[in-house]
């Protein structure tokens, strides 16, 4: 079952990876011109669009056959899901809007925006910090073992 996923998953690369020297080898055939108004490189978006779709299908199909194979490793795995909504929630509460309406304004955003991008920050340098935390534990511990 494994092997014949990794061939599907193989051929499914190859025939992206074929269309993309396709569109580049028109794309260079065209020259500049070629790129102007009716573009040639919206075929490398819809390529984009179809190489996103997998991913995003395979991102939620791995974890769910994952849980179905393995229904005690799948609470630590929801567990740590939970952390990271608990941890999300947090950084949104520390997150707080410091712009004035009238910079706002200049920024032609809102202040929900603005807190939602603050949360974003503040939950990626929480996650970034837990990182190389857990980096230099693991080449600490390394050494004594």
């Amino acid at each position: 079952m494994d092997k014949k996923i990794l061939n599907i998953f193989k051929i499914i690369s190859l025939i992206l990876i074929a269309l993309a020297v396709v569109f580049q080898i028109v794309v260079l055939a065209k020259g500049e011109d070629g790129l102007v108004g009716n573009s040639i490189l919206d075929n490398y978006i819809r390529l984009a669009y179809v190489a996103l779709i997998i991913c995003a299908f395979l991102t939620i199909l791995f974890p769910v056959l994952f849980m179905i194979q393995n229904p005690k490793n799948a609470i630590k795995m929801l567990i740590g899901l939970v952390g990271f909504v608990v941890i999300g929630f947090i950084c949104y509460a520390l997150a707080s809007n410091n712009f004035n309406v009238v910079q706002l304004e200049t920024l032609k955003t809102t202040a929900e925006t603005s807190q939602i991008v603050g949360a974003a920050l503040y939950f990626t340098y929480f996650i970034g910090g837990i990182a190389v935390i857990t980096i230099i534990f693991s080449g600490v511990s390394g050494l004594f073992k």
